[in-house]
């Protein structure tokens, strides 16, 4: 299965100088209320003070769901891909201005490492 959905809002923010990362794909604004979210949104953080992966979550516009690994992610100028380790894949498509888009790469090569795939 595969959640698919246009991110019309794309931030990445980090706490504490750094040691907390986080992306995320909405398609409402991030002041909107969380737990009325019928719309799909995919997050991902990354705490460096603990070790371990990267965390995802995610809404299909029905329920709420995380906890998977992320395998992989490839990462092109409009559209992110990601396969997790369950049956679910996420293809998020996106529109970022040049700097924004160079934040998002910074960000997700920091909390995936060598799991995020530039393609063109």
């Amino acid at each position: 299965m595969t959640l698919a959905f246009h991110a019309k809002f794309v931030s990445c923010a980090d706490a504490i100088g750094g040691e907390i990362l986080q992306v995320s794909f909405d398609t409402v604004p991030a002041s909107s209320e969380e737990i009325e979210q019928r719309t799909p949104y995919v997050l991902i953080s990354r705490n460096f003070e603990f070790p371990g992966p990267a965390t995802i979550e995610w809404h299909d516009g029905n329920d709420y769901d995380g906890g998977a690994e992320i395998i992989s992610m490839t990462l092109q100028r409009d559209r992110v891909s990601i396969i997790l380790d369950q049956e679910l894949d996420i293809d998020v498509t996106f529109r970022l201005p040049d700097k924004r888009f160079a934040k998002l790469t910074s960000f997700l090569k920091s909390m995936i490492g060598d799991r995020v795939c530039l393609a063109e």
